[in-house]
């Protein structure tokens, strides 16, 4: 087990803290029915010093602020009753938060075994109750300063297994100034976003995201200051990733999603009452716990649906894996930098269509054509040397420089590109879901490409 005393600087004086505790220790202790015997660390020693100021306020992107309070929530978590196992985490914690451990107090309940205390911290706490019955934790953390709580929340995850966690953030002390974020994606161009409202950020060894308001477009995501999806046109790009194969194939059953961790990929999936089963691949947990915190408005709720199923892990490693094959499979992904860019090799699309049943089609993420126009060249023709029929449909994202948005196409059934026009307003009317975007009109109209997007493919 880690040593708490590590975590505290060394040297100098403390002799009135050191004062109180010993006062505290010769007290004699006090039996509660029902109540185990306390569990006390004291981790400062006479001698030991705090380096100060730990608790000055602090600015980060345009908003001045005293400390980060996350209010956290196990549902179907283990451990809970395990006394050691907390204490070892909640130090665990502290490691992570980068902060400075002064005193834990934690006391073990009976019958039930459940678990209250705190640590004391330099920069203020992180404090837990536990319903190990009810496979519950609650928990809040507050540091004020520089320390980075959100980095505990990957050591509860890791140590309490939980089946789902729950974050809300609140900076405390608050003062809200306007900030602009500059998204740069590509060479000599950049958008700015205006914003008052910083709703969440954090970061793990995989990314590090971001949700802000904004005026027009409401709810922001940027990953790696790259955004990803906003509440006012989301449903521009879902709609037609989703509803232009699902429709076009006419009988899909099963669909696989990679990536798509805002939720609304999944949300369009699942408005096809047809659709009996939906795995969604995500490598990022963190950012699935952020939408369904932070975007209701995306997902709708999506996560929850019986007929989704939820896996962490790296879709390039799932789909050489698994056994399941689908009709449709959605490749949501981020654009090709970092853990993405495997998302775009031929090996990938190779692992794709292994998973897909006969006649399935493949949909993927291919960039705005202006700007990324070696992206969707390289990557249609690796679909072409797999696919019978390979190509790319488009349609405006309002958020994404460059005009059109490109999506990848791969299927062995020829027929699909041309499905006629009264099949698909047909099928959109026995579907019965309400839409923003598509329409069978627009369907057919994405597969009309102008001139300088078609040139990229031949």
């Amino acid at each position: 087990m880690p040593n708490a005393a590590e975590i505290v600087p060394q040297a100098v004086d403390f002799h009135e803290f050191a004062t109180a505790i010993e006062a505290r220790q010769k007290a004699p202790e006090v039996s509660h029915n029902g109540v185990k015997p306390t569990k006390h660390i004291h981790t400062m020693e006479p001698g030991d010093v705090i380096e100060e100021p730990k608790d000055y306020f602090i600015q980060r992107n345009g908003v001045r602020f005293a400390g980060t309070h996350l209010i956290i929530d196990l549902y179907g978590a283990s451990r809970l009753d395990d006394l050691a196992h907390v204490e070892k985490t909640l130090i665990e914690c502290v490691k992570a938060a980068k902060a400075t451990l002064l005193d834990m107090n934690l006391h073990h309940f009976t019958p039930n075994g459940g678990v209250s205390g705190v640590a004391v911290l330099a920069e203020s706490h992180i404090s837990i109750h536990s319903w190990p019955e009810h496979k519950y934790g609650a928990l809040d953390i507050f540091t004020c300063g520089k320390s980075e709580p959100h980095n505990a929340i990957e050591v509860l995850r890791a140590a309490f297994t939980p089946e789902r966690l729950v974050v809300e953030e609140h900076l405390r002390g608050k003062v809200t100034q306007t900030t602009w974020f500059d998204e740069q994606l590509h060479p000599g161009y950049r958008a700015r976003f205006e914003t008052n409202n910083i709703v969440f950020e954090t970061g793990n060894n995989l990314q590090r995201s971001l949700v802000f308001e904004h005026g027009r477009l409401g709810r922001v995501l940027m990953i790696d200051d790259i955004v990803q999806t906003t509440e006012a046109d989301e449903f521009v790009y879902h709609e037609s990733m989703t509803h232009i194969p699902i429709l076009a194939h006419g009988k899909v059953e099963k669909v696989l999603v990679i990536g798509g961790g805002d939720g609304g990929m999944i949300e369009e999936v699942l408005k096809h009452k047809s659709v009996k089963r939906v795995v969604m691949v995500e490598i990022d947990r963190a950012v699935v716990d952020i939408a369904e915190q932070y975007l209701p408005t995306i997902h709708k709720g999506a996560f929850t649906d019986s007929r989704m199923e939820l896996v962490i892990a790296d879709g390039f490693e799932f789909v050489k894996d698994t056994q399941e094959r689908f009709d449709v499979i959605i490749v949501d992904s981020c654009d090709p930098v970092g853990p993405a860019a495997i998302l775009f090799s031929e090996e990938f699309y190779a692992r794709c269509k292994r998973c897909l049943t006969p006649g399935g089609i493949l949909a993927t993420q291919s960039g705005t054509p202006f700007w990324q126009a070696e992206e969707l060249t390289k990557t249609h023709k690796h679909r072409a040397g797999l696919f019978k029929d390979a190509g790319c449909f488009i349609a405006a994202v309002p958020l994404y420089a460059g005009g059109f948005m490109a999506f990848g196409w791969g299927t062995d059934d020829t027929t699909l590109r041309q499905v006629p026009i009264a099949t698909l307003e047909e099928r959109f009317k026995a579907a019965n879901i309400a839409t923003q975007y598509y329409t069978p009109s627009v369907h057919q109209g994405a597969f009309a490409l102008p001139p300088y997007i078609q040139k990229l493919l031949s």
